[in-house]
């Protein structure tokens, strides 16, 4: 079979695999420097925010939420008058707040006695953060921040001053918090400090760890805490932190100026998060030292560059649906991981990049190894059409795996036809003519073979070898073959007569059958080679085809394939041979009718025949032979047994004879 388009080498595959492997990475190294990459690692971020449950020993908190209510209930306009702060501080101051933090900047002075009352608030009330606040200055030549500090009045009364600021992501969502801006701290760092007595650790910055979505923390209207007919009860502020500031849910502001955001959580809520919960939130976060962490997705990439190739090299040497799940089972290990770090450690690992590549890359493999496999079925089919039978080609091309190219060792049964008499043929007929006889025995005999389900290997002159039991293994090998040879000296027995009435020479078929082990699998160069088999059973069974011409027979076999073929098939053993190549003696056997068959009376004289001639009573084995051959009326192996029993009588063996026949040349 000549190698046409053979399937690409394992190696090949890695190789290619790896190329791969590195093109994907590449591409998701791009990926990550775009809005678009940075936007899908986000949304798989927001995605595992939603995941989260609430604060677990969540400190005491209170939102006083300046509110649509609030205004419609103080009826007045903003900025309201300070006074009426002073009134919120008192009240607050009497119900046991351990902590005010307020949320609005006091920067501007308001009438004396507005401000006189604040900074006297200030002084009597609970301990309380003010806000101070970078503002943006933008010129045609340069820009700069300016801090706005609270009044000095009021910031020499109140326990610590901090920046009111958030720090949104440029799609604008807060998800990050840090504790310092510009060396200020933040008004939640303040806080911290004030209840803590130390500040954040410099550098103290990550991710936010939210309470819930919007109004998780218990939060109340400015004018309820104010209301003197209907105060709040003193239990729901005694002894914690209480955040004051905007919170206009439904204002027609921007977001921005209504100081409420977009949290991660919105996207499932689809609500805003007010400045003060923020400031809570982070609070929060910094007194329970649960802050966030991120793998940056610069790192996660570069690990990526030796993940990636190293999955090519695996998934494109697999099966399809084996290369594409192998990828997505890593894609959502990795996914599943990410979100498990994110949950139980808070630590986030950009997920998303990655398992697009993977997926990418199984996409690939599974690909380019499905156009492997059908370049690999048509190579299969080209190879092995004209030599096996069909339903061993479609069994070849289904499972290929069963067929390994290299050479793989199988149990056989071999088979080497020749014809009788083909050189009286040759003599006399043109090269023309010849080729047509051969292709008139040839036809039908590779008919037989490829119908027994056996693989015709090759035509060598005027004889044919044949094998079963490779490339897909069969039971009944043995039994297949004898069937076929049968089949076959019938075909040639027939064919002859045609030619006999034409005034041709008769011919006969001589045929040789062996079972044992053999190496099946391609033999030759890179560029041309031919599948066939190798081995000492190939050798047998073509000396045993040879070897019919000693004992005018038509098929003789190996005792293992007679013992392989079943008792189904009479056949008697002939002799015992020694042929050239091997140490040991053969017993050969000659079939004697087809499966199912009576094994003929004069079998059983050869046998006692043959039992005298082994014990060198070569009388006796004389009579037996003599009694076989008329029996059966012409028994050409016993005449040829009844002429060494002559012989021995005439020239008696050595003492070492053991009654084994070694014939000459082949």
């Amino acid at each position: 079979m000549d190698r046409d388009s053979p399937p690409p080498s394992r190696r090949h595959e890695a190789l290619l695999g790896l190329v791969a492997g590195l093109a994907v990475w590449g591409c998701i190294l791009l990926a990550g420097t775009t809005p678009l990459g940075r936007g899908l690692e986000t949304m798989a971020l927001d995605a595992a925010w939603a995941l989260r449950g609430p604060w677990k020993n969540a400190p005491g908190m209170l939102i006083v939420a300046v509110d649509e209510p609030s205004f419609q209930e103080i009826g007045l306009a903003w900025p309201w008058p300070r006074a009426l702060h002073a009134r919120l501080l008192d009240a607050l101051a009497r119900a046991g707040a351990r902590l005010v933090v307020c949320d609005i900047v006091f920067a501007e002075p308001s009438p004396a006695p507005n401000d006189a009352a604040l900074a006297a608030a200030l002084r009597r009330g609970p301990p309380t953060i003010l806000a101070q606040a970078l503002e943006t200055v933008d010129d045609a030549a340069f820009t700069r921040q300016v801090r706005v500090d609270p009044l000095p009045l009021l910031a020499r009364n109140a326990a610590g001053v901090g920046l009111a600021v958030v720090t949104p992501d440029p799609d604008g969502t807060v998800r990050r918090f840090t504790a310092a801006v510009g060396g200020l701290p933040t008004l939640a760092a303040a806080a911290f400090q004030r209840l803590t007595g130390q500040a954040p650790p410099p550098g103290t910055a990550g991710l936010i760890d939210f309470p819930g979505p919007a109004r998780t923390i218990d939060t109340v209207s400015y004018a309820q805490v104010i209301d003197p007919d209907h105060p709040l009860p003193a239990a729901r502020i005694q002894g914690r932190i209480v955040i004051v500031g905007r919170s206009m849910a439904a204002s027609g502001s921007p977001l921005g100026q209504a100081d409420s955001f977009p949290t991660p959580l919105t996207r499932t809520t689809g609500l805003p998060t007010s400045g003060p919960e923020i400031h809570a939130a982070v609070l929060g976060t910094l007194l329970a030292g649960s802050a966030g962490r991120e793998l940056p997705l610069t790192t996660i990439l570069a690990w990526a560059g030796l993940l990636l190739p190293a999955v090519g090299t695996v998934t494109f040497g697999l099966r399809p649906l084996v290369a594409a799940g192998t990828a997505a089972g890593a894609a959502a290990t990795l996914l599943a991981g990410a979100a498990a770090l994110f949950l139980w450690q808070f630590v986030w690992l950009p997920p998303i990049l990655v398992s697009l590549g993977l997926l990418g890359l199984g996409a690939a493999g599974a690909l380019n190894r499905a156009v492997i496999e059908s370049r690999q079925r048509r190579f299969l089919t080209r190879a092995f059409a004209r030599y096996v039978s069909p339903e061993v080609v479609h069994a070849v091309v289904a499972h290929p795996e069963r067929l390994e190219l290299g050479g793989e060792e199988a149990e056989v049964t071999v088979l080497f036809s020749d014809l009788a008499g083909f050189t009286t043929f040759s003599e006399k007929l043109s090269p023309k003519e010849l080729i047509g006889i051969l292709n008139a025995c040839f036809t039908p005999a590779t008919a037989i073979v490829l119908a027994s389900g056996g693989t015709l290997d090759k035509f060598i002159g005027d004889a044919v070898m044949a094998f079963w039991g490779a490339p897909l293994p069969v039971p009944d090998h043995a039994a297949r073959a004898l069937g076929a040879a049968l089949a076959m000296r019938a075909s040639v027995h027939e064919v002859s007569r045609d030619f006999a009435r034409l005034g041709l020479p008769r011919l006969a078929a001589r045929l040789g059958l062996a079972t044992g082990p053999a190496v099946v699998g391609n033999v030759g160069s890179r560029e041309r080679f031919d599948y066939t088999i190798l081995g000492d059973t190939v050798n047998l069974a073509s000396r045993l085809e040879s070897l019919n011409k000693y004992y005018g027979t038509d098929i003789l076999l190996s005792e293992a394939a007679r013992l392989a073929a079943g008792a189904a098939f009479p056949c008697r053993a002939v002799d015992a041979v020694r042929v050239k190549g091997r140490t040991g003696a053969v017993t050969v056997y000659e079939p004697l009718g087809l499966a199912g068959e009576r094994l003929p009376d004069f079998a059983a004289i050869y046998a006692s025949a043959r039992e005298y001639y082994v014990q060198r009573d070569f009388r006796r084995a004389l009579e037996g032979f003599a009694a076989a051959d008329a029996a059966r009326g012409n028994d050409p192996p016993s005449r040829v047994l009844a002429g060494r029993c002559r012989a021995c009588l005439e020239h008696p063996p050595p003492p070492d004879w053991d009654g084994v026949f070694v014939p000459e040349g082949k």
